[in-house]
């Protein structure tokens, strides 16, 4: 159990440098938000948003935690679908975790 809190703890960590990472520039940041399609919407908004940083949070978690605790992979879940299209429309960005990176020892 306590793997598990530590490793939790660390993601958290990566979690909270990857939003401050995105938030450091006002202008960039505005174009790492996109508003929901109509079947990802949570049904309780007029209007529901996701950004980049929340999809890049969520897959670094998956990443981590399935790579610490094999297995662990099919009961990770997420909000957020790994597409994004930037804030001025771009074609679509799919994220996927593809290196590990020991942010915290």
């Amino acid at each position: 159990m306590s793997d598990i809190l530590r490793e939790l703890l660390c993601v958290s960590e990566k979690a909270a440098n990857i939003a401050r990472a995105c938030r450091q520039q006002e202008a960039l940041f505005q174009l790492l938000i996109e508003e929901k399609k109509e079947g990802e919407k949570n049904k309780k908004f007029a209007v529901d948003f996701k950004t980049l940083a929340d999809v890049l949070v969520q897959e670094v978690i998956k990443q981590n935690m399935e790579n610490k605790f094999p297995g662990l992979e099919k009961n990770i879940f997420g909000e957020e679908s790994n597409e994004f299209t930037n804030g001025l429309g771009n074609l679509p960005l799919w994220t996927s975790v593809c290196h590990h990176f020991n942010w915290c020892l």
